[in-house]
Parts: C-alpha cells; structure tokens; sequence
C-alpha cells in the first residue's frame, strides 16, 4: 500500500505508481506481496546491494526468470520498481516515465516493444497532458461496473 495512501486516505496517480512498482518487485521475485510477515518492497530495498552481481538479489530472484543466463536490462528494472516504491510520492516517476523506461528495456533485451502493444509511452504522456480520459477526474464512470451483479439469493443443494 502506497505510504503516502496511508498516512492521507488520498489516492493519486503516485498511488498507482507505487502500486505498479509492487507489481514489478512481484514479477522479479516470484512473492507476494507480503508473504510470511515479511514485505518484498522491504526485503528487496534490505538485499539490494548494486555493486555486487543481481544486485545481490539472487536469493529473492524468482528462479524461472533464467538466473543462469545474461539477464539484459534486469539492473534497470529493479531501478525502476525501486524508484516506484519510493517512500514520498514527489520521488516516483509518472507512469509514462515508466513506460519509457520499460520501452528501453525492452530494447536493450533485443524487443521491440511496439510490436504487438496497443499503447506506448506516448498514450500515457497524453494523459498527463489532459488530452486523454483521465481515470480519476470523471468520478461518474469511476466505479462503474459493466457485468451485471449475481443473484444474491443462494440455493441450497
């Protein structure tokens, strides 16, 4: 959960920042969230130790991501979640920034990251610039949920 979120029960687009970092850090490790009392955002910034080979994080590295090969651009990811799951919301990246960042990555690793993808880093800074349907500025279609609702009545057997 955002810290910024818990000390202010207000959500911004820096929540979904950190959130989205949390998700990067799950991706890597293969963990939970938390998981057996422990919080991979905390276990991981514990770890980390960026002059020694994974960044000293092959114990929390999930296995099936291939730690025996060349992991191209793995030091920039886990700089990315890092910088996502910074305590003070003014220190996060926008998410076009991440966006940009991933792009890179992606290139870096050999990818062309706007193959198959439906957005890029540029629909994000869109959105940013107010040109695009911003998701927390039109609270009447916020919440809206498309399916209907099951029945609340349960049958019995």
């Amino acid at each position: 959960m955002d810290p910024e979120y818990y000390m202010t029960l207000q959500l911004t687009e820096k929540s979904d920042v950190y959130s989205f970092g949390v998700v990067m850090l799950e991706l890597l490790t293969g963990r939970r969230p938390t998981e057996r009392g422990k919080y991979v955002v905390r276990e991981v910034k514990m770890a980390l130790d960026r002059a020694k080979d994974l960044y000293n994080l092959r114990e929390l590295l999930d296995p099936s991501i291939g730690l025996d090969t060349t992991l191209k651009g793995l030091d920039k990811f886990v700089d990315v979640a890092l910088k996502c799951v910074q305590e003070n919301g003014s220190d996060r990246p926008t998410m076009g920034e991440v966006v940009n960042e991933i792009e890179n990555i992606l290139q870096l690793a050999g990818l062309n990251p706007n193959a198959d993808s439906a957005s890029t880093s540029a629909s994000y800074d869109d959105v940013s610039k107010g040109s695009a349907k911003h998701p927390y500025k039109n609270s009447k279609d916020s919440f809206e949920y498309s399916e209907g609702f099951p029945d609340p009545k349960v049958e019995p057997l």
